[in-house]
């Protein structure tokens, strides 16, 4: 492998690992939150993808507006299933395991909805980037890839903020670290965790629309890139928010370097191998879950 090589597949592993840390927060987040296995998080993605590029033909947004429809599209799907399903199942004391296979279903009925509307085909994005590459110390860079990371970054600093310096972020902290002591504090803990569901699904949608400018949009797109979402947020340890964005990058990074290395026929598999090999030596992940949020 030239230096080269090595270059543009360092940076397009942390591309595909910043894609995996966004769902892979919202994964972290709604586990913290509700102690569930949230399934359907990959199809927040799809929406995402879907809505933004939906947003694109109707309108021709530039790419900002396209990334905001995206998120605020993946948000409100996430918030009105949590109000509508989740919440319904909770109130009628449902146990954990039934609402994670609820939430199977959830997937399910939203990858066949995405296929009535758009289609079953897959859609490309139009060049939302420049298309000539980017001169970075000596090195030519996509832009894309470059951008990627650019704004999955900003996405994942402005979490962090939201969480350490508002209000509601930090109520949300509280009512997922102990319902019953953030209801005596005044903290309306079923509202809290919509939110949490908004944000996360927001998070999805926005890595939807990231995802589909790279490669295309599709109304199965999420499933796969789910899974490999719940991967990296097992790699830094469920519940953590700080382990899913280190997850993240890591199993993307490993990912891509398999398929340089050996075949993008068995990268799949090379990642799940390393889980397996971290779950034996550290089975909570690199990341315990300590209780904190970020």
């Amino acid at each position: 492998m030239t230096l080269d090589q090595f270059v543009q597949t360092t940076l397009g592993g942390l591309a595909i690992g910043c894609i995996y840390s966004l769902i892979a927060l919202g994964i972290s987040m709604i586990i913290r939150a509700t102690d569930i296995l949230h399934f359907a998080q990959g199809e927040m993605l799809m929406i995402g993808s879907m809505m933004g590029l939906s947003a694109y033909w109707l309108h021709g947004m530039p790419f900002v507006l396209v990334l905001l429809a995206g998120t605020i599209g993946g948000g409100l799907v996430s918030m009105a299933i949590e109000f509508f399903i989740y919440r319904r199942l909770r109130l009628r004391r449902v146990s954990l395991i039934n609402i994670m296979i609820a939430t199977l279903g959830v997937s399910i009925v939203l990858q066949n909805v995405a296929r009535l509307v758009w289609g079953s085909e897959p859609l490309r994005y139009p060049s939302l980037f420049a298309s000539s590459g980017l001169v970075f110390a000596g090195f030519v860079v996509s832009p894309q890839l470059v951008w990627i990371v650019v704004l999955s970054g900003l996405i994942m600093g402005a979490l962090i903020v939201f969480f350490r310096y508002t209000r509601l972020g930090i109520a949300m902290q509280a009512a997922a670290q102990d319902p019953d002591a953030a209801r005596l504090m005044g903290v309306n803990v079923d509202r809290t965790t919509t939110y949490t569901f908004a944000l996360s699904g927001m998070m999805a949608g926005a890595a939807g629309v990231l995802l589909g400018s790279l490669f295309f949009a599709s109304f199965n797109m999420g499933f796969m890139t789910g899974i490999k979402a719940f991967v990296a947020a097992t790699l830094g340890g469920l519940g953590s928010v700080a382990g899913a964005m280190i997850g993240g990058l890591i199993f993307g990074i490993i990912e891509t370097f398999s398929g340089m290395l050996i075949s993008t026929a068995y990268k799949d598999a090379v990642g799940m191998v390393v889980l397996i090999a971290i779950l034996l030596f550290m089975p909570s992940g690199l990341f315990a879950r300590d209780g904190r949020a970020v």
